[in-house]
């Protein structure tokens, strides 16, 4: 009796978050779906949200280690931004020298690998006792841009 209910209850969930996909996915056209599914054939856990400016953000997970994605989709199907969370130890080894060199003194956070018209920056956040930063560097290791968070 035990595993029946269990059984009925995993059943459940599963039919109520593919309901729930459903109903996000309805105001989003189909040219966007299509190109999103066919740059994330694997994504998961799929979140659509229409913006002001008319564009898509979809958030999403890929892979058995659920790392947060996201997208911004024109309503033409383009890709315009395309953002990774990483691991600090994925980073380049030019940005990971950069940050031993330029901020010895904090720790590394949250760390985003962004694409945008074809050109990657990686977005680090730093902490440490008397602030955090954001800092995004170019693949070289050279910053592009920081600001206190």
């Amino acid at each position: 009796m035990k595993k029946l209910l269990l059984g009925l209850t995993v059943i459940t969930f599963i039919s109520l978050s593919a309901v729930g996909q459903d109903a996000q996915r309805r105001g989003v056209p189909a040219v966007v779906l299509n190109a999103f599914q066919q740059q994330f054939p694997k994504a998961r856990q799929v979140e659509w949200e229409k913006k002001k400016d008319g564009n898509y953000e979809v958030e999403f997970d890929i892979g058995l280690i659920s790392r947060d994605h996201q997208a911004i989709i024109s309503p033409e199907g383009k890709v315009l931004r395309y953002e990774e969370e990483i691991t600090s130890s994925s980073l380049p080894d030019a940005v990971k020298t950069q940050i031993k060199t330029e901020f010895a003194e904090y720790r590394i956070g949250d760390v985003k690998k962004i694409e945008v018209d074809g050109k990657i920056t990686y977005a680090v956040e730093l902490d440490n006792r008397y602030g955090d930063l954001k800092v995004d560097f170019d693949p070289e290791g050279k910053i592009v841009k920081e600001r206190m968070d």
